[in-house]
């Protein structure tokens, strides 16, 4: 191989002086590498794993990948999924960022890796220091259980624990700025020195950072919101597109785009009006009309708001729920009742200084993208269902549903930031087998990989299991659907509209009465996707895959389960639910 001319044409030295001054260049080139490498070397390593179910485990991992080489660590970011439990007794610090997925349950990629790690036989970890970051949501019962679960455990193995766990809510950039900060300097000087041996191991890719994020979002214009169910639907699903123009931003079929919405004025102004207040009161420099417009959540209400109505209003009910520890009980309760029917029905009245402390911040809400970027170029677009329903005799809407579907005009701004989903992924390989399970607005990032396989040209087998209740009202994208059924490039569609007929029908129905087609599909190289419900259908589908396996596999439930763990462990089965 010729060797590479550093010194560019046209310059004023003769082809000699050029030959000798590039290979200077490149000799000088290859010494600042050495360097770089013996640097790193000489650091301490450092493993960091995570587990997540919608990104934001791994993007805080990215950060401190990029901070730790100031405090003299050598950091490798790893998926909960992609090490074994062998692997943990040869590690000297590790840093652990778990989220808490649904009620208490851990993230997808973070399963086996905890069940084997929950084994009695699980190898004793005396010479590991680590500390816990956790993420999770406090309106949920089990409030950062996961990692919780990891942090009690690993001091079970033995593990030496350097900095105190922290526990995140929604908002949780500086907490976990912090964590991460005290955890790399408590971490630095354990465990033994480095050897100075270069690592074999290629050095990871340095992930660019855009300038818009949870706290910079980008300011999008909405170009389109569209209903795409019929008139006699029993919802109503929109179609909305944003515009990226100008904004350097890009994503991947898979990933989610959060929205940051406002609160519904009228209902601020309901808020403001039982609570006798005027609006005009100031927080920091804002009115309280705009700040609870703009700034703080006013539908679900926080255990701190709950306890300070239940002790102003005296209410037996509330007061018993919140006492006797019936978690069912309570979530039966307060199922369909916000802030505001509290307010009323109870009769409380708070003043601005008691109001502010009980209310949590406005969260973006994150929904799965539904288009590819390699077909819709500077756009991305989402299919959100409007959430609306009649409670304690009032009307409410959903904080995000409602906010794009009823109060963004066409190309107002709408502040939004990407958050990347690294295992919901359309195959590398374009001849994989893909098999979406995706009702109702579970067809959204389906819509993107099929826009990516059309893109691309990729000649893999695709196969959508898509439901709802009406095909007359319900089919959502049902032109595009049939269209690529027409062109081939969906192989296979199975439909399954609940309410068309007598008996009941689900997706799950539908993978039943294929189970033979489907196996044959995953033993293939196939990949199974599932999006949607998290309670129900996601169970339901996964306990009916188990089953196809066990039936068509010749498999007894064990070796199933595990035929199904090694499907995930090579993340072709991959979930995106809520």
């Amino acid at each position: 191989m010729s060797e590479k001319k550093i010194i560019a044409t046209g310059t004023p030295f003769s082809e000699d002086q050029q030959q000798w001054l590039s290979g200077f260049f490149a000799g000088a080139n290859t010494r600042l590498l050495k360097q770089d490498d013996s640097a790193q070397s000489n650091n301490r390593p450092l493993t960091i794993i995570y587990g997540t179910q919608t990104g934001n485990s791994e993007s805080i991992g990215d950060d401190i990948v990029a901070l730790a080489n100031d405090y003299g660590l050598a950091a490798e970011l790893v998926d909960m999924g992609d090490i074994e439990v062998e692997n943990l007794a040869d590690i000297e610090r590790l840093l652990v960022i778990c989220s808490t997925y649904g009620e208490g349950e851990m993230p997808d990629n973070a399963e086996m890796l905890w069940e084997a790690i929950s084994e009695d036989s699980a190898a004793k970890l005396d010479h590991m220091h680590f500390s816990v970051l956790s993420l999770g949501d406090s309106s949920y019962d089990e409030f950062c259980l996961a990692g919780r679960q990891w942090d009690t455990r690993l001091a079970e193995l033995g593990a030496n624990r350097v900095v105190d766990r922290v526990d995140c809510d929604v908002d949780f950039d500086d907490d976990a700025e912090a964590w991460s900060k005290a955890a790399l300097d408590a971490i630095k000087e354990t465990g033994s020195a480095p050897s100075g041996a270069a690592s074999s191991a290629p050095a990871k890719a340095k992930k660019e950072k855009s300038q818009y994020n949870r706290k910079n979002p980008f300011p999008s214009a909405l170009l389109s919101n569209k209903t795409i169910t019929g008139a006699n639907s029993s919802k109503e699903i929109k179609h909305f597109e944003f515009s990226l123009k100008d904004s350097g931003l890009s994503y991947e079929a898979g990933d989610a785009l959060n929205v940051v919405p406002l609160n519904d004025p009228e209902l601020v102004d309901s808020l403001i009006a039982n609570l006798g207040l005027t609006g005009d009161e100031v927080i920091e420099g804002k009115s309280l009309r705009d700040t609870l417009i703009t700034e703080y959540e006013i539908k679900l209400p926080a255990t701190s708001f709950l306890e300070a109505v239940a002790a102003k209003s005296k209410d037996e009910e509330l007061n018993r729920l919140l006492k006797n520890g019936d978690k069912e009980a309570l979530n039966d309760y307060l199922w369909g009742r916000d802030i505001i029917d509290f307010i009323i029905d109870l009769k409380v009245n708070f003043s601005v200084e008691e109001l502010m402390p009980l209310l949590r911040k406005l969260q973006a809400r994150a929904y799965s993208i539904s288009s590819s970027s390699k077909k819709h170029q500077d756009e991305v677009h989402l299919t959100i269902s409007s959430v609306r329903y009649e409670s304690q005799g009032r009307d409410h809407q959903g904080v995000a549903s409602c906010y794009l579907a009823d109060r963004v005009e066409e190309n107002a701004k709408v502040a939004v930031y990407f958050s990347p989903n690294t295992s919901f992924r359309v195959p590398n390989n374009p001849e994989a087998p893909m098999i979406m399970v995706g009702p109702g607005t579970g067809i959204a990032p389906f819509r993107a990989f099929l826009e990516e396989r059309e893109s691309t040209q990729a000649k893999g087998d695709n196969w959508l299991f898509f439901g709802d209740r009406k095909k007359a009202d319900d089919f959502i994208y049902q032109d595009e659907i049939e269209a690529w059924q027409a062109s081939g490039l969906l192989t296979k569609l199975d439909l399954a509209f609940s309410r068309d007929q007598e008996d009941k029908i689900y997706v799950q129905t539908r993978m039943q009465e294929k189970g033979a087609e489907l196996f044959a599909w995953l033993d293939r190289g196939g990949y199974f996707f599932i999006c949607g419900d998290a309670m129900y259908m996601a169970k339901d589908v996964d306990k009916t895959l188990h089953n196809i396996i066990s039936e068509h596999g010749k498999m007894d439930e064990d070796a199933a389960i595990a035929y199904v763990n090694d499907l995930k462990k090579a993340k072709r089965y991959v979930r995106d639910v809520y």
